[in-house]
């Protein structure tokens, strides 16, 4: 069965790191489509995004129009309270089934954090893990809990073991993403600079039009 991909984040503002990540996790993990999740109140990061939700979505969609296999799914944007990505999963679950193979891409430094998540060790019967490593493409353990890699390590599979079960297994895309982030592109932002092609001359236009990331007086 081909996967379905799972892309959460802020995506404040999206960027070509995000498009070329989603490009690489479709090659690479032979997918059917990829559901794109601007999160609500992402409470990870101790704060709420810089862009309103009806800005990043529009952003979301204008830097993937005409991409067809990948969708932006808004369910967490509308979500009162913090968002969950358990919560999200779940549901997901009972719209397209349990037989339906689920792959959450997640960043190395975010997956070695998974166990401060809420129910985290129920994730695992929710989905796969595309773990994204922008260096050795391998975990760095030393910074992981002992109960995490207890957990984690017997899971290791091939890239294409996600296509045989619906959930369980973690595995590693090999991926060079351009050295590029939000947090760049809204500090470029504020000082007046020029952030054409860091993201999408469509969005780099939304962005001048409302006036995103400007510093308010």
């Amino acid at each position: 069965m081909k996967p379905i991909a799972l892309f959460g984040g802020t995506f404040d503002p999206v960027h070509y790191g995000h498009l070329g990540l989603a490009r690489t996790a479709f090659a690479q993990l032979e997918l059917q489509k990829i559901l794109v999740l601007p999160a609500g109140n992402p409470y990870q990061k101790g704060g709420l995004p810089l862009a309103s939700a009806d800005h990043r979505r529009i952003m979301l969609r204008l830097a993937f129009q005409g991409d067809f296999q990948v969708l932006v799914d808004e369910r967490e944007l509308w979500r009162t309270g913090a968002t969950y990505t358990f919560d999200t999963l779940f549901e997901l679950r009972t719209e397209i089934g349990a037989d339906a193979s689920l792959v959450w891409l997640i960043g190395s430094d975010a997956f070695s954090r998974l166990d401060t998540w809420h129910r985290w060790r129920e994730l695992f019967g929710l989905t796969h893990f595309a773990v994204i490593d922008r260096s050795t493409h391998k975990l760095a353990t030393a910074h992981c809990s002992s109960e995490f890699l207890q957990e984690v390590e017997p899971r290791f599979a091939g890239l294409l073991d996600t296509q045989m079960s619906p959930s369980g297994a973690v595995v590693f895309l090999e991926t060079s993403p351009p050295p590029v982030s939000s947090t760049e592109i809204r500090e470029r932002t504020a000082r007046g600079e020029s952030i054409r092609g860091l993201t999408p001359d469509a969005v780099c236009d939304y962005i001048e039009r409302h006036k995103l990331y400007l510093i308010k007086e």
